[in-house]
């Protein structure tokens, strides 16, 4: 039993230290094409891992950068797994599709520690790095599993499907239509309306200039407007919106064990629904009691105007003025 139990000690450590010799270093590929495009133009992009960056230019170019980034024992190695992820690019007369395709790498004649590791079988993929600028009314479609985006000074529309990136958008005039499972989403200079449907993370939006849907569970999650209406459900996240109540549509908030907090402007008005099961009901500015129970106040402020629903099962409910 003794002489077994050194065995696997050993085994352990030796797996421990060999990671440090058979993993290799890093190789990276540069890949670069240019397309002339048109106006009007679609972009439609897909990979599995890495960063990307897109921003906009005012010419009629849609210029593809890229780093493929493989680990590997040696170079030769590396520039035959490299070889595995192939980029894709086909132009119709309105779109552009990229897609990276990951091909199986034959495992014949991987040595034990390859195997028991995982060097150079299929699940050697590497990551693929993006730097992409495109006309800027250009429409775009992103699809990944992971890794940080950033995008800048686009004038067309974003949608983008993820699992686990953190996101960056600045300058965009278009509509932005976002789903991802976790990360960090922050935005700012939207100027069109935004949805964003993410469970987990954290969602900072400011200076957005256009109506704003957030669908949450345990998202931290914060909103600067200047003119749109709000629509947000969560769980358990907190909720901070800024708004000047510029909109003819009602705001929404609701959460379940989140707190809420509404900064409005001292000239705003409208029509006050505030509630909570078990959390405390505050409010910093006048309002003219319609209604008053326990838990909840429904009230009037300013010249009244669009309602604002506020709602939480045991989080505090709080309104403010900036």
């Amino acid at each position: 039993m003794y002489q077994r139990r050194l065995t696997v000690l050993l085994f352990s450590g030796l797996l421990l230290l060999v990671p440090l010799t058979v993993r290799g270093e890093e190789y990276t590929f540069d890949y670069q094409k240019t397309i002339e495009t048109g106006t009007g133009i679609k972009l439609d992009l897909t990979y599995v891992n890495g960063d990307l960056q897109i921003s906009g230019n005012d010419n009629d170019q849609l210029v593809i950068g890229a780093v493929k980034r493989v680990s590997a024992v040696s170079e030769d190695e590396a520039r035959r797994l490299q070889a595995k992820i192939q980029i894709q690019v086909e132009q119709t007369k309105d779109r552009v599709t990229i897609n990276t395709d990951y091909l199986r790498v034959p495992d014949k004649g991987r040595s034990f520690w390859e195997k028991v590791l995982g060097r150079g079988g299929s699940d050697s993929f590497g990551d693929v790095d993006w730097v992409i600028s495109v006309p800027d009314n250009c429409d775009i479609t992103i699809v990944n599993v992971d890794g940080e985006i950033d995008i800048n000074h686009i004038r067309g529309s974003l949608t983008l499907r993820s699992s686990a990136s953190d996101i960056a958008l600045s300058n965009i005039e278009g509509p932005v239509s976002i789903e991802t499972f976790s990360g960090k989403t922050s935005g700012e200079l939207i100027f069109g309306p935004v949805k964003v449907r993410q469970p987990l993370g954290e969602i900072a939006l400011e200076w957005i200039e256009g109506d704003v849907v957030v669908k949450s569970s345990l998202a931290k999650i914060s909103i600067l407007q200047e003119y749109g209406a709000v629509d947000v459900t969560t769980t358990s996240g907190s909720v901070t919106v800024q708004t000047n109540l510029d909109s003819s549509r009602d705001f929404f908030v609701e959460t379940e064990s989140g707190n809420i907090k509404l900064l409005i402007p001292e000239s705003g008005s409208g029509m006050l629904d505030m509630k909570s099961e078990t959390g405390e009901i505050r409010s910093e500015i006048p309002i003219a009691i319609r209604s008053l129970a326990r838990r909840q106040v429904v009230g009037q402020f300013g010249f009244g105007g669009v309602t604002i629903s506020l709602s939480s099962v045991s989080g505090d409910v709080t309104v403010a003025q900036f």
